[in-house]
């Protein structure tokens, strides 16, 4: 139609919006603010509203611009229920202050592993069974998988610099050598060759390319997959023993055995506690005691199967909607139409 986009954008937020100073304050109508000794801050609270909060909700941590946000979702119907400007519980549990009533009757909240959501819901929700995400876990587990791999292509790459430093020093005492000569000195050119596989791959190459598959389980495995696959677990046996870890432990968590016996999930998870143990790889000892740290709240998800993915589906499309909107600008605007659209 010919028409400006700071215009349109302009008649949009001032006329058709619904924003108005009007709208503004009520952004900031239950700011928080935190003295603490002299110094007093505000945290921003653009979104609270006691009517999306159910039985069953989603609580996590969302950057928005360049500040982390706490969302809480009401995993039922998807609505945002609390947003504020912080992490920390004790931030939270003053911001809070107005849901007290609506939150001691909830009945499950989802969460991921933080020390101070577990607090926080302890707290404040202490009729709640809380149930620790299912995504984090395995992100968590994927991560400790990754890092063996990444640890003997670090190795790898140490041996190169190696290698190269090695190479500067020869350099510089051939140019000694011939300075104190008067010979003419000519640099060489570093080369740094490793030994080629059967698929015609270097292991630094093998162990770069190899990240992908090892997130998938063999069955999903392309033919190059499976091929590459099988040659990173000749020649690394310590990756494809924390890899089988990694797929015992998806097999438990898997929803398959959503409200099997208390006593059959306990007994597997105990026996792939051992079968770690015995392993002796650092990265998955370190995941299993994450794991142990959680474990009440990790085996909640086998009684019904809650998880927090209406709340990280939410964060995706809290994501498109800052994307589409070229980022956040104007703040308070912008939580004005997250309200709008999400809670």
């Amino acid at each position: 139609m010919g028409i400006d986009g700071k215009t349109l954008h302009k008649w949009y937020k001032e006329y058709l919006s619904g924003y108005n100073p009007e709208g503004e304050k009520q952004i900031h109508k239950h700011d928080v603010t935190i003295i603490k000794g002299s110094k007093e801050s505000t945290i921003e609270v653009p979104i609270l509203r006691r009517e999306n909060i159910g039985q069953d909700m989603g609580i996590d941590e969302k950057m928005i611009g360049e500040q982390w946000y706490t969302v809480m979702t009401n995993r039922q119907t998807g609505k945002i229920a609390f947003c504020a400007a912080t992490t920390k519980s004790s931030h939270l549990q003053q911001a809070m202050i107005p849901l007290v009533e609506e939150l001691r009757k909830i009945e499950t909240i989802t969460r991921d592993m933080s020390a101070g959501y577990a607090n926080l819901c302890g707290i404040l929700m202490p009729g709640a069974r809380q149930v620790i995400d299912k995504f984090h876990v395995i992100s968590n587990l994927l991560d400790a998988q990754q890092a063996v791999r990444i640890r003997y292509r670090q190795q790898l790459l140490e041996q190169r610099r190696k290698a190269y430093q090695a190479f500067k020093l020869e350099e510089k005492q051939r140019l000694d050598i011939c300075e104190r000569s008067g010979e003419r000195f000519k640099a060489n050119k570093f080369t740094y060759q490793e030994a080629r596989l059967s698929n015609g791959e270097t292991p630094s190459e093998l162990l770069a390319r190899s990240h992908f598959l090892l997130y998938k389980f063999p069955h999903q495995w392309k033919p190059w997959q499976e091929k590459r696959a099988r040659i990173l677990f000749e020649k690394y046996p310590e990756i494809e023993h924390a890899y089988r870890l990694s797929c015992s432990f998806r097999k438990w968590y898997a929803k398959e055995n959503i409200r099997k016996h208390r006593l059959q999930i306990e007994k597997e998870l105990f026996q792939w506690y051992e079968d770690v143990e015995e392993s002796t790889i650092e990265e998955m000892m370190n995941f299993k005691s994450l794991v142990e740290s959680h474990e009440e709240e990790i085996l909640a998800y086998f009684d019904q199967g809650h998880t927090n993915a209406i709340s990280e589906n939410r964060n995706s499309k809290i994501n498109r909607f800052i994307v589409s909107n070229q980022g956040v600008r104007n703040r308070d605007f912008f939580f004005f139409r997250l309200s709008n659209f999400f809670s």
